[in-house]
Order: C-alpha cells, then sequence, then structure tokens
C-alpha cells in the first residue's frame, strides 16, 4: 500500500460521517455568531461523554508497546474537557459506565483516527471561541490541545505503516462506528435538552 494510502482511504470512506457529526447539535452552536458559553458548556459535556467512552481502549491499545504502530502513542485528553468545563463553572461529568471495545489494534487505529482529527479541528473553534467568549484563553485547554501535535505524530507513523485490505476496513468500520458514536450522543443531548424544556 502506497504512503499514507490508508489515510486516504480513511478520509473518503468516512467523509459523509464526519460531515454528519461536524452538523451536529453540539458543534453546530459553536459555529453560530452568537455562540453562548451555556452552549460551549453543552458541547463540552457532549465531547467528554463521547471521547471518554474510547480513552480506555486506546491507552490499551495504542500504548509504547503496541507493535503495529510504535511511533505513535495516544495521549489521553479527556480530563482536558474537564478542567474547561471547571473554568466555565459548570460541574464533574459523571463517570462513564460504557467504553468501546476493540479486537484489534487496527481497529483501535481507527478510533484513534477520528479523535486526532477531531483534537485537530480544535485549532479554529479555539480562536473563534476565545474572541467571541471573551475567555482570555482559559476554558479552552481541549481545543488547544492540537498544540501537542498529536495529528502531526499520528500521521507521520503512517510513512512506515503497511496493512492488508481486510485490516483496513477494521479500521475504516472503527472509524465510521466512532463517528457515528458521536452524532448519536449530540442527538440524545438534544432530546435531553427538549424533555427538559418540556417539564
Amino acid at each position: 500500500m502506497k504512503k499514507h494510502a490508508a489515510l486516504k482511504h480513511l478520509k473518503q470512506a468516512t467523509d459523509s460521517a464526519h460531515q454528519a457529526a461536524e452538523k451536529s447539535g453540539l458543534m453546530q452552536p459553536l459555529m453560530s455568531t452568537d455562540v453562548s458559553k451555556e452552549a460551549y458548556l453543552h458541547a463540552l459535556n457532549g465531547l467528554y461523554y463521547w471521547l471518554d467512552k474510547y480513552e480506555v481502549c486506546l491507552q490499551t491499545w495504542l500504548s509504547k508497546n503496541n507493535h503495529v504502530l510504535p511511533e505513535y502513542v495516544y495521549q489521553a485528553r479527556a480530563g482536558h474537557i474537564v478542567s474547561d468545563i471547571h473554568e466555565l463553572g459548570g460541574f464533574t461529568p459523571p463517570p462513564q459506565t460504557q467504553h468501546e471495545r476493540a479486537t484489534s489494534v487496527y481497529q483501535a487505529l481507527g478510533y484513534a483516527y477520528v479523535i486526532e482529527g477531531s483534537t485537530q479541528g480544535g485549532r479554529m473553534l479555539s480562536q473563534r471561541l476565545d474572541k467571541l467568549l471573551q475567555l482570555n484563553g482559559s476554558g479552552l485547554s481541549y481545543f488547544n490541545y492540537y498544540q501537542q501535535g498529536s495529528w502531526q505524530r499520528f500521521v507521520s507513523a503512517f510513512d512506515s505503516f503497511t496493512c492488508t485490505r481486510s485490516q483496513l476496513d477494521e479500521m475504516t468500520a472503527a472509524a465510521l462506528s466512532a463517528f457515528h458514536s458521536f452524532t448519536r450522543v449530540a442527538q440524545q443531548m438534544t432530546l435531553n435538552d427538549r424533555a427538559k424544556v418540556a417539564h
């Protein structure tokens, strides 16, 4: 497989699922010109609920001992979301009781592709939220996580990466699952909000 061919395939195969996640009820309000701190807090809580489900799995499969992509190690970042929630005056989210699992390192890499891409996407949101909400740099540690360069390490690790078609299919299915999971979380939080208003 040619250099970065796996990443190109993942991008193409998950494009529509990626767009649906970006347009979800969690992320879309953050792109509004009248975005509020409440909307930002809401998004952070949803992000935490989604991301925390994957962290144990990714730290297990993509540790420094992983033999498939040893140049890449997943670094936990859900704690940054909790820190931001506290900075904005919110409460610690309830502990996650359901965790995603992987049956292979390739499945874990599919999850990591989505999460690392999401982290990299924080570059624009961080600057935007800081300006519009006048945060003065506080409450933005998760969206500033891109500064750690984890996406760049993920991509560069693929310089020497080889996989079979079935392994690539595992990665793709896992990436799609992660995008769909994010969209479901966004939909569920929207339904919960509507139920609160109704009562």
